[in-house]
């Protein structure tokens, strides 16, 4: 049987008042000054799977805000576009698209949701689709339309990452709060690899702390047909 490969990219664009929408442009998490003051567009990780309640639906999940502590809020970006783009034939161009937009603050915030559907425009210039479902509320369940179901707000992160043993092996990083070992010099690195299985510390869960997660659950078949 033929397989059939497809592509997955999830990012953000800010919504930049009266010029259009512009990339946001950045390295890695709280690498620059840009992110650090726009918590909302630190990308941390992209998940898709198979649901586990319905085989022909797919799990699509973009994580964002890293290192939320356990008991904190954060909310949304609403000035933010987060998009799914989907590239069926490896082309490297988008053939379907998801967008997500916030509105609102704090506990009040709203989410909506634009797709799956083919973008009016590909690459780098993004222009918002047409929001025909239903709007919901953050850190609630809800259907977005019949097949399409959302949840966007707080989660445990499920990333497992032992921060403290890559901050002694690249100790020239900020050092989070927490961090039992930070390095005695930033520019003298104290480890050269990884810790072996079972002596490994998941920094993430251990800390108890949470990211900003944005989840959609669809049939695959809006995803490629």
């Amino acid at each position: 049987m033929k397989q059939k490969h497809y592509w997955l990219m999830a990012g953000v664009v800010v919504l930049a008042t009266g010029s259009g929408i512009r990339l946001a442009q950045a390295s890695d998490h709280a690498d620059t000054q840009e992110v650090v003051s726009r918590a909302g567009t630190d990308l941390t990780d992209v998940y898709v799977f198979p649901s586990p309640e319905n085989a022909d639906n797919v799990v699509l999940a973009m994580n964002f805000n890293p290192l939320i502590p356990r008991g904190g809020t954060a909310q949304f970006d609403t000035d933010v576009l987060y998009q799914f783009k989907l590239d069926l034939n490896a082309d490297g161009v988008e053939d379907r698209v998801i967008q997500v937009t916030f509105t609102g603050s704090g506990a009040n915030q709203r989410v909506r949701v634009a797709g799956p559907m083919r973008p009016n425009q590909v690459g780098g210039t993004n222009t918002l689709l047409p929001v025909t479902s239903n709007e919901g509320a953050v850190n609630t369940t809800f259907f977005a339309s019949p097949t399409v179901k959302v949840f966007a707000g707080l989660r445990e992160d499920s990333f497992f990452f032992d921060l403290e043993q890559f901050f002694t092996i690249l100790p020239d990083r900020g050092v989070p709060t927490g961090l039992t070992q930070p390095p005695a010099n930033p520019n003298q690195p104290m480890a050269t690899s990884w810790r072996p299985t079972g002596q490994a510390v998941d920094f993430l869960s251990n800390g108890g702390f949470n990211v900003l997660s944005i989840v959609i659950e669809c049939p695959r078949a809006l995803l490629v047909n």
